[in-house]
């Protein structure tokens, strides 16, 4: 599952047009914003595993893109806040759909007791990887 799921997002890169750091550059951000707790560029480089620079690098490209904006953080004026804007949302999403759609069907023929279970398992899997980075 972990090797398809890298698969999909390589596709999905390609189908956008876009480098896949910056595909998950934009991921990162919307899961962030979506969580409450809106990223910057450093936090964005911890994310994705790369250098200040090279993340520094994906933002300008995708602010100069249309697909995030930029601006000071509102507790701390020397730092930013990254978001993303409705045409960079629209434009993943347009290509994210199908896929997500096609992950909806596959628990479609699930009755409620085995969507229970398949929903803990994950949320299982879910918790061992949070220990995981924790360690």
């Amino acid at each position: 599952m972990l090797t398809l799921t890298q698969l999909a997002r390589a596709a999905l890169a390609e189908r956008l047009h876009m480098p896949l750091t910056n595909v998950e550059a934009v991921e990162h951000v919307v899961i962030a914003r979506g969580a409450g707790a809106p990223i910057g560029p450093v936090e964005l480089s911890r994310r994705l595993g790369v250098t200040s620079a090279a993340a520094t690098q994906s933002v300008n490209r995708l602010v100069s893109e249309g697909h995030l904006t930029r601006s000071p953080h509102p507790g701390d004026r020397r730092r930013q806040v990254l978001d993303v804007t409705e045409s960079g949302f629209e434009h993943v999403m347009g290509e994210l759909a199908p896929l997500l759609g096609l992950l909806l069907d596959a628990s479609a023929d699930l009755d409620d007791t085995e969507r229970a279970g398949a929903r803990r398992y994950l949320e299982n899997v879910a918790a061992a990887y949070r220990r995981y980075l924790d360690q």
